[in-house]
Parts: structure tokens; sequence; C-alpha cells
């Protein structure tokens, strides 16, 4: 039987099918037949792929593992905004929001447009093609997938192992890197920018096709939204790596993090390009849709990246078989756009009719649109060529001794050029057009002189890494350049910003005011992560392989450099805030309802230590550990005991199981005990070592271990707060301490999980890291403020 939700997808492709004849045939033959039904198709889809994604979301909520794809993302005991989340940590499920996204974009083009005009027909014909190709993906890649047809257990029913009708009673569970907030966020952002880039790059192949006007316009929100959400995107996912993958810095070169950079480079790119193409649409008439197409392109080659299994990336899904068909499509729609820009680069060359000589605004547009595209070619490189080598000759191989060296040195000269033609066009004025040079001259120059300066941890790569040894003399070269040199750039961008804004706010006009100081916000942006991203990345601090023996708690421990570190408290819990009590254990505040019913008896408790006390008695010596046990049902929780020939090392905090013989009324004369002969214990569990069980494990498929600790310098704390490790059945992650100061500086503390009686720690003092999210916010405000303003084009 064919799954509700296969049939949800079959049925959409169908009705897909219809309404782009509908539109053929309209456009080709200008035949009435099925137009007027379009609109009401394409809302349809667009209903039945939300009723399918609600579907799946109802799946995963209810924890149904009838279903593959449920099984493999979800567990009964995870939260339910996991659950929730679930829906799109795998590849079935971000195909079909990715498909979801582009059939609402399309609904929403039929339904504002009303396929009046022959572009708003066209471009939806476009993205209706779009959008059945990644119907058939999702189909193939279908998350609605029974998990009787997984191929073991298609075998194992063969074999009589399994029943024919075998639902598994849990589910693998989400991958610990994954239970995390920012995962919440990050996937709904770029697969929503994803689709959203159809409907540019739909308007742009018309254009290119038929040079109907208007294309630009219809497309401009579009891109703006774009560009918001995959920035944003890559955003979240530098706060989850930072956050979450332990890296210690919000971005490490991963080919899955560069893959979706690229794409919003050369959107950037185009933004920039049809903004002077809506002034004048002789400018950038080929270039500007055609940056829109590659933007496309490089989206569906992000997803490749993600999906091929040829990239090494902490978060790629690995081999599937659309990445094949996403290459097909890449290749055709590629094969298409370059004949159509061609065509229309050699039938109507641009006519430019601006400024004369180089030095005019078109021409900075220019040199600014080619080093968004060399930076975005760099990116590109740099995760391409490993992958390429090992598919064409099976070698392992990287682009430099350290890979992020090859990033960092190929992009920084090209980072200060953008910089430099950022501050010279913000502030371009024709008339002024030759005191701009020289001061723009001067600023090449403090540039050129400022790269010769020195200081130990200024330079574009770290000397003290065992790589730098190796590397090739060009990178040398680079590599030995100051950082310095950046900021001659970055004042000078600064300084034409606050120009451009305060000539913005002269305006009297409403509209174009808050588009300009949209525009200048977005430009502070970039220099705030700029400077956030050179301070942190050269000026962290870091001390690796601390460990505080568990028995210092509360004591200062010195990690070196002025440093050290205070355990304050250490714990275990579930994820899902619940206690799974062991099997027979009994809670104790029924111990001390009803003592008559379990003293002298062995009674089985579960709890966390919240008291230790260790006794020795005289020789022979014999080691007697008193553990009060509070399992959440009783104020004062419970005093054991356990004797042996070695001392045990128990800490408060951990959560123990133990069996043992009650008693009542316990007294002892050792010194230390808690049970004297003037404070008997009134209960009290005997147990053995043996009986103990537990150790620093909380019971259930995610355990998380929270360390709270103090940081201090020179004895003065300078940050404070918890460090936790997850860890569960598909895995482990590091959720860091981050105390954030006033000048921006991060305490930074990295938790690997309790082992050998001591709290491994990794410290790391990250300066100025906050201006990077400054940045991101300005960034967001600025093009939401342009957003809010819709302009027509100057022709249109």
């Amino acid at each position: 039987m064919i799954p509700l939700g296969d049939i949800l997808l079959y049925a959409s492709l169908a009705v897909s099918v219809i309404a782009l004849a509908g539109l053929l045939l309209k456009d080709l033959k200008n035949i009435e037949l099925l137009n007027k039904f379009v609109t009401p198709a394409i809302i349809l889809v667009a209903g039945i792929l939300t009723f399918s994604y609600l579907l799946l979301t109802y799946y995963f909520v209810n924890g149904n593992f009838e279903y593959d794809y449920v099984w493999q993302y979800s567990s009964s005991d995870l939260p339910l905004v996991y659950k929730l989340s679930g829906t799109w940590a795998g590849q079935p499920g971000t195909y079909l929001l990715w498909v979801w996204v582009v059939y609402l974009s399309a609904a929403w083009l039929a339904w504002t447009t009303k396929h009046s005009t022959a572009l708003a027909r066209r471009t939806q014909i476009i993205t209706l093609l779009t959008g059945i190709y990644l119907i058939i993906l999702t189909l193939i890649q279908t998350p609605f997938k029974l998990i009787i047809e997984r191929p073991e257990v298609v075998e194992m029913i063969a074999k009589g192992t399994l029943q024919p009708d075998f639902v598994p009673e849990v589910g693998n569970g989400l991958n610990a890197l994954l239970v995390n907030f920012w995962m919440i966020v990050h996937p709904p952002f770029m697969f929503i920018g994803y689709a959203t880039m159809t409907i540019p790059f739909a308007a742009a192949i018309v254009y290119l096709l038929t040079k109907e006007d208007g294309w630009e316009e219809l497309g401009r929100q579009w891109t703006r939204f774009t560009w918001l959400l995959l920035g944003m995107g890559i955003a979240v996912g530098g706060v989850w790596a930072y956050l979450v993958l332990g890296w210690g810095g919000f971005w490490a070169w991963d080919p899955v993090e560069t893959a979706s950079f690229i794409p919003w480079l050369t959107l950037t790119g185009f933004m920039h390009a049809a903004a002077l193409h809506r002034k004048n649409k002789t400018t950038f008439s080929t270039a500007a849709p055609i940056l829109a197409i590659v933007s496309f392109i490089l989206v569906l080659y992000a997803a490749i990246v993600v999906r091929s299994g040829l990239f090494n990336s902490v978060h790629a899904f690995g081999e599937t078989s659309t990445g094949t068909l996403l290459i097909i499509f890449i290749v055709i729609v590629s094969l298409v756009s370059l004949v159509l820009g061609m065509r229309r680069y050699f039938e109507e060359p641009d006519k430019i009719i601006e400024d004369s000589g180089f030095w005019n605004k078109t021409n900075i547009f220019y040199v600014t649109l080619l080093l968004f595209v060399i930076l975005a070619f760099i990116s590109l490189w740099g995760i391409s060529f490993p992958a390429f080598i090992q598919l064409t000759q099976g070698l392992k191989v990287g682009v430099a001794s350290d890979t992020k060296n090859f990033f960092n040195v190929w992009s920084y000269p090209f980072t200060i050029v953008l910089l430099l033609a950022l501050g010279f066009c913000l502030n371009y004025n024709e008339r002024e057009k030759e005191e701009q040079k020289k001061i723009l001259f001067i600023v090449i120059g403090l540039t050129i002189v400022t790269m010769f300066l020195r200081t130990e941890t200024f330079y574009v790569l770290d000397h003290s890494s065992p790589f730098w040894a190796r590397e090739p003399p060009f990178y040398k070269l680079i590599g030995n350049i100051s950082v310095i040199s950046i900021f001659p750039s970055l004042i000078y961008a600064t300084w034409s910003t606050i120009q451009r804004l305060i000539t913005y706010l002269r305006i009297e006009s409403i509209k174009p005011k808050i588009k300009g100081i949209g525009i200048a916000i977005v430009h502070f942006g970039v220099v705030f992560i700029l400077l956030g991203a050179i301070l942190s990345s050269n000026f962290t601090q870091t001390i690796d392989r601390i460990n505080i023996p568990l028995a210092t708690k509360g004591e200062l421990v010195p990690v070196g450099h002025g440093y050290g570190i205070k355990i304050i408290d250490f714990s275990t819990r579930n994820l899902a805030e619940t206690k799974n009590v062991p099997a027979g254990a009994v809670s104790i505040s029924e111990i001390y309802g009803s003592p008559e019913n379990y003293v002298s008896n062995n009674v089985k408790i579960s709890g966390k230590v919240t008291d230790v006390a260790n006794v020795q008695s005289p020789p022979p010596v014999v080691y007697t550990t008193y553990m009060k046990i509070n399992d959440g049902t009783y104020t004062d929780g419970l005093w054991a005991a356990t004797q042996s020939d070695e001392p045990l090392n128990i800490q408060e905090g951990l959560e123990l199981t133990m069996e043992g013989f009650l008693m009542t009324g316990f007294k002892s004369n050792s010194t230390g005990s808690p049970c004297t002969a003037v404070t008997p214990c009134d209960l009290i569990v005997f147990s053995s070592p043996e009986q103990i069980t537990g150790g620093a494990t909380a019971a259930g498929k995610y355990n998380v271990q929270s360390v709270r600790l103090e940081v201090y310098q020179d004895n003065r704390k300078i940050g404070s707060g918890v460090a936790e490790y997850l860890q569960s059945d598909g895995g482990s992650g590091t959720f860091p301490l981050v105390d954030s100061s006033i000048t921006g500086t991060d305490v930074y503390v990295i938790f690997q999980g309790l082992g050998g009686g001591t709290v491994p720690l990794t410290l790391k003092i990250i300066p100025a890291v906050n201006f990077a999210w400054i940045g991101v916010v300005l960034f967001a405000l600025g093009i939401i403020l342009i957003m809010a303003v819709k302009t027509k084009s100057k022709d249109g």
C-alpha cells in the first residue's frame, strides 16, 4: 500500500503538470483551455504540500516509527521541539521543505500577478519546471518510506526474524550535535532561502530569452528576501558552530558552510548589478541576469555538497542518488543560461553613456562585481578541488597544508580591495572625483605601509602553526602580511558609510531616506563582521588539555597564563527532564512514608549524591563511604553507606543507583560519620560497591553532563556559567560555557565529559567576537529597511 504522504506527493506532481500545460498552451498557442485552472491548480499544489509537511510533522510528534525517516531522526524521549525540528534533520525532509516553499512562492506569484503578463506567465513556467523537478527528487528520497522497506529489515522479514508488520518501539534519535536550539532555526533559514531564489532565477531566464522588461522588478523583493534568509542561515550556522560544535569560532571554512556562502556572495553581486540596472536598463543587462542565474546554480551546488558524500563535512548528509540528478539539473541550467547569456551579450551590448574615463561609478561597480565573483570562485575552488581529485583519482588531497590557510591567503587581498571599492563607491561624486581619488590613494598607501608592521600575532597566517614551515613561498609571502593592513580600508569604508548616511539623513522624502539608511546600515554590518572576525581569530588565547580533579571542587585551580578555574558543581540529567527510575527502584518518599515495609529488607534507590563523608577505620583499615541520595521525592534525601578496602571516588552531583539492606537508628563511633550516637541515622541503606551502578550517567537516550564553573584571571573572576556535554547513542556534542563581557570578549570553556575522576576542559579567551554578531544584526536590520520601501524601476 502506498503511504498517504507519497499519494499526496504524486497528486501534487499531477496537478503541477496540469498547471504547467495550461501556462504553455496559453503562452505558445494562445489556447485558453486550461488557463483559468492554472492559478487554482498552483494554489492547490501549495495546499497539498502544506498538508504533506504537516503530516510528516504529525508523524514525528507522535513517534510514528512505521516510517523510516521518522525512525532515523526521532525518538520518544526527545523534547517536543526537537521532534519538530527532526522533520528537517535529514535530506528527505529538507527536500520536502524546499519544494513546499517553492510552491508557496509560486502560489504567491500566481495570486499577486494573476499571470496577466507574459513575463509573469513565463516566470511561472520556469518556477513550475523547477518545482516539478524537486517533487520528483522528493519522491525519490521520500520521507514517507516505510521502515519495512529498509533492505536489512526486508531480509530479516524474509528470514522470519521480524514480523511483516514490524514497527520499532523506539527511534534511532537525533545526532547529539543536532539537539540544539540553533538547529531548530538554521535549516529552515537555508532552505527557505534556497527556495525563494527560484523566482529571481526564473525571471532572469525569461529576460535572457525574451528581453522583456520588468524582470528585475518582479524578482527584486524575492532577491532581498533570499539574501536576508541565506545571510541569516549562514549566521545562525556560525552561531551553531560557535556554541555547539566546539570550534571556538564561528567560521572554519567547512565545505557545507562555505557552499552556502558562495551563492550569497554572487547574490550580493547581483544586487549591486541590479541597483544600476534598474536606473539604466542598458547597464549590466547581461551581467545582472547571469549573476541571478549563477546564484541559483550555486544554490543547487550547495545542495550537492551536502548530499554527494564527497565533501568531508561535519554536517553533510552522505551519498544519495539525488546528487546525480542535481548535477544533471545544474548542467542543463548552466548550458541553457550560457547560450542565452552569450546570445544576449552579442545581440545587444551595453551602451553605457555615463561618466567618461575609468573612474566612474559604473566601472567601480564592475570592479565590485568582479571581486564578488573572485571571492566566490576562491571558495568554490577551495571546497571543490579536493572532491574533484578524490572523484577522478581516488586520492584524498587538500588545497593547502592547513585548509583554512588557502581561503585566508587568497581571500585576504581581495577583501581589502573590496573594502577600498566600497569606500570609494559609497562616497562617489563626479564633481569631487579628483579629491576622492586622492583620499583613495592615501588609504592605499597606508594599507601598503601597514602590511609591514609586525606584532606577535598579527599575521595573515599563524606562524606558530606546525603547517607554517611547509607552506609554499606565495603563501608565506601573503602569510607574512600584517593584518593591521586591513584597518586603513576598514576605517575608510566606515568613514564613507558615515558620509553617505549623513547624505541620506538630509533627504526630505521619507522613502529614499529609509532606503538610504538601510543601505548604510548594511555596509556598517560589513565593517562590524570583518572587525569581529579578524580580531577574534587573531587574538584568541587557548589553553587546552585542562584536567581538573573532581576532588578539587570548590577550589581555584591554576591552568596557566594567569588563569584559574573553580568547579562549583557538576550534575547529570536526562535531556527530556523526566526521571527515568530504574526497574525495582523505590522512591525515597515511599520509604520514609512507610518505613515498616522496607526496614530489614533489601531496597533499591536511585538519585543524585548531595553529600559525601568518607571514614577510615583503625588497622586493619576499612574505608566507609557515606552518601546522601536525593531522588527529588523527599526533601532531605536518604543516607547510604558502603565499605571497601580502597577509598571510593564518589562525588557530589553523581547520579547513582544502589541496592542494599535498609537499617533504622544506625549509630557509628567513627570520626566523620554522619550517623553518631548523638544523632543516629533514622534510616540508612547499606550496600556493597558492586551493588552501586550508574556512576556519572543518568538513565535515558540523551544524557547531559553539566559543569558549573568560574574562570579567574589573576585571581579576579572574569566569567562563570555552565558547560555541558551531551551524550547519546548517535554521538556526542559539547555545549561550551560562553560568558560575554561588555568589551565584547567571550570567556569560552569547552567541557568534554567527565572521565577518570577529572573534568576535562579547554579554555579560550575570544576578543571582539560579538562585533561579528552585531554586524549580522545590522545586516538583517538594513535589508529589512530596504525591503520596507518598495520602489519602481526608473524606466519601469
